[in-house]
């Protein structure tokens, strides 16, 4: 049974709704529908700008299985990227650190500003 069709119970007026399936809290597919409907279809909070006080902090996070990079541009704005080199899919930050000038990845040293350019390959 399709999700959406489950869920037409739910909406029902108070007296005759019920709740959510038990699959709907197990399946894949709710899981899908839910990042699809409700986080990647508008912003979604990953993190506070206090967790990179200062122009250079990186703080890599992973939210819903997808590496990101939350920065601290050289103009004080706070960023997030994806966390992975566009060549071969490196991760480019492991842990909590200050970026001196460029993002580089380890693998091939291609290089990222911290406006989240690529600057050199």
């Amino acid at each position: 049974m399709k999700v959406s069709q489950n869920l037409k119970h739910v909406m029902k007026p108070i007296g005759q709704a019920r709740g959510l399936p038990n699959e709907h809290y197990t399946t894949w597919g709710s899981f899908n529908l839910e990042k699809e409907k409700l986080l990647f279809s508008q912003w979604t909070g990953v993190g506070v700008a206090s967790e990179v006080p200062e122009i250079g902090d990186a703080k890599p996070i992973y939210f819903l299985k997808m590496p990101l990079l939350i920065i601290r541009d050289k103009n004080s704005q706070v960023r997030v990227f994806q966390n992975t080199c566009r060549h071969r899919g490196m991760i480019l930050v492991e842990k909590d650190c200050k970026i001196e000038g460029a993002i580089r990845c380890p693998y091939h040293s291609w290089c990222y500003s911290t406006e989240g350019e690529l600057i050199t390959t």
